[in-house]
């Protein structure tokens, strides 16, 4: 099993990312919907900066426990579209304070067992973890970038409220 960790970087409060990040995930947790979510992973191996991978997967969230009721975590889940050579992510998708009170940082946290046995623990020591590196800074950035654009939106219109 591999563990895996990304953080993406918000400009946007902490107590409002927590907010907006609800509003994104909940209605989809409550009603078990899946999302089928497109994530492109850039790996240069010709040097011309345009290769890449491109995997549909699906993505289901759930409502995590956080015993201290602080960071409010999001259990996420996904797995191939159609199957194929990828493994299936089990974690949690958490918003962390910042130093900064303008910023925070989008946290995804979890677990994947690499396909194919032996090979294929092999072919993650080699490449498939960079690959599922990048599969999450994807998600995250995707995610995070909806979060910032709900705030900018917020801000706007609080501006043009007086």
């Amino acid at each position: 099993m591999t563990t895996l960790l990304q953080r993406y970087y918000l400009h946007c409060p902490y107590g409002r990312a927590r907010l907006h990040l609800n509003d994104v995930l909940r209605e989809l947790a409550t009603t078990g919907e899946r999302q089928i979510m497109r994530l492109r992973v850039p790996i240069d191996l010709d040097g011309s900066g345009t290769s890449g991978l491109q995997k549909d997967v699906v993505v289901q969230y759930g409502e995590g426990v956080d015993p201290l009721h602080f960071d409010q975590p999001w259990t996420v889940q996904w797995t191939p579209h159609g199957g194929g050579a990828y493994p299936d992510f089990e974690g949690t998708l958490t918003v962390r304070a910042d130093e900064d009170y303008n910023s925070c940082i989008l946290e995804l946290q979890g677990h994947y067992e690499p396909p194919f046995g032996m090979v294929g623990a092999a072919f993650d020591a080699v490449l498939g973890s960079r690959i599922a590196s990048a599969t999450a800074r994807e998600f995250l950035r995707r995610i995070g970038r909806d979060i910032e654009t709900r705030y900018r939106t917020e801000e706007h219109e609080k501006g043009h409220a007086s």
